[in-house]
C-alpha cells in the first residue's frame, strides 16, 4: 500500500485574512507582521493555494503582481527596478497598500541603497583627476542610476557604456536619458557575448550576477576583469543569503535569486584568479546587498 499524501492547505482564518487584504488593496502597516508570518511559514505545496486567494492582486497593477506576471519575460525587469528607485505607489486604492508594503521591505530599501552606493563610486572616480573616465554597466536596466548621477553632476567627465539584452530596457533608458545622449552609449546584447572595445575605470553590475550560477559568475569575472584600466575596479552586487525579504520575493513575485555570502563572493573571485589582496566585499547599510570589489594590481 502506498502511504497517504496529506497536502497542507491554508486555514480558514488565513483565507479570511488574505481575502480581506485583497479587498483592502493590500496590508496596512499594522498587518505587515501577520501577513509576513503567513508567507514565511508557507510550505511549498501551499503556494498555489495561497496565490489563488490573492489572485486578484497578482497583476501588473501591483509591484508584487508585476514580478509574478513578468510582462517582459523575466523577474527584476527594468520597470520594477525603476519603480523601486522612485518609490512608486499605485494611486488606485485597489492596489496601493500592496505597493506600500512592497516598498517598505528591506529588499526594496537595499535596492535603493545600492543605487546610492553606485552614485558614491562614480563621484569618487570623477574626483580622481580631470581626464575623461569610462564606466561599463552590465545589465543596465532602466539606467535610472545613471540619470540621477548625470543630473546631479552636470560637469561629470564620465562616459557610460550600458549593456542590456532587453530592447525594452534600452528604449526606456534612452528615453529618460535623452538629455545625456553624448555621455551614454547603448549596447543591446547579452553580457555573455558582449566584447568590450576599450578599457574602463569602473565595471559595475548591480543586479545581474545573482541570476548566474557560480560557473557563469566566475566566467564573467574572467571575461571582463582584463578590460579595466590601471587603478580600475570591477564591482558586482549580489543579494546576501541573510536577505530577510527572500521568501516574500519568492512567494509573492516568483522572484528567485542566487543569494550568496561574503565567503561565496571571495571564493569565486579567487577561482577567477583575482589576487587576494585586490579583493574586498562591502555591503549597503542594511547588509542585504553585498558588493564584491576587485581592483587591478
Amino acid at each position: 500500500m502506498h502511504p497517504t499524501v496529506i497536502i497542507k492547505q491554508l486555514s480558514e482564518e488565513e483565507r479570511r485574512f488574505l481575502s480581506h487584504l485583497v479587498k483592502n488593496g493590500g496590508p496596512e502597516p499594522g498587518e505587515y507582521k501577520e501577513f509576513t508570518a503567513i508567507v514565511n511559514n508557507l510550505e511549498d505545496e501551499e503556494l498555489e493555494f495561497f496565490r489563488e486567494v490573492i489572485r486578484d492582486s497578482l497583476n501588473v497593477n501591483t509591484l508584487i503582481g508585476h514580478g509574478y506576471v513578468k510582462p517582459f519575460g523575466y523577474p527584476g525587469d527594468f520597470s520594477i527596478i525603476h519603480n523601486i528607485y522612485r518609490v512608486y505607489v499605485n494611486p488606485d486604492q485597489k492596489y496601493s497598500n500592496w505597493d506600500r508594503f512592497f516598498q517598505d521591505q528591506e529588499g526594496a530599501h537595499a535596492v535603493r541603497n545600492r543605487k546610492d552606493y553606485f552614485l558614491k563610486r562614480c563621484a569618487e572616480i570623477d574626483a580622481f583627476d580631470h581626464r575623461e573616465k569610462r564606466v561599463l554597466i552590465l545589465g543596465s536596466g532602466p539606467a535610472t542610476d545613471v540619470n540621477d548621477y548625470l543630473r546631479s553632476h552636470p560637469e561629470s567627465k564620465i562616459h557610460f557604456d550600458l549593456v542590456d539584452f532587453d530592447q525594452n530596457a534600452i528604449d526606456f533608458a534612452k528615453s529618460q536619458n535623452e538629455d545625456f545622449s553624448n555621455s551614454i552609449d547603448y549596447f543591446k546584447i547579452n553580457v555573455l557575448r558582449f566584447k568590450p572595445y576599450q578599457w574602463y575605470d569602473l565595471i559595475w553590475s548591480a543586479g545581474l550576477f545573482d541570476y548566474f550560477k557560480d560557473k557563469h559568475f566566475v566566467y564573467m569575472i574572467n571575461k571582463y576583469y582584463k578590460y579595466l584600466n590601471e587603478g580600475g575596479e570591477f564591482i558586482i552586487g549580489n543579494f546576501s543569503n541573510s536577505n530577510p525579504t527572500r521568501r516574500l520575493m519568492e512567494v509573492l513575485s516568483d522572484w528567485y535569486l542566487n543569494h550568496r555570502s561574503k565567503y561565496d563572493l571571495v571564493r569565486m573571485a579567487l577561482e577567477a584568479e583575482a589576487r587576494e589582496e585586490n579583493i574586498d566585499v562591502e555591503m549597503e547599510e542594511l547588509g542585504v546587498n553585498l558588493f564584491l570589489r576587485i581592483k587591478t594590481a
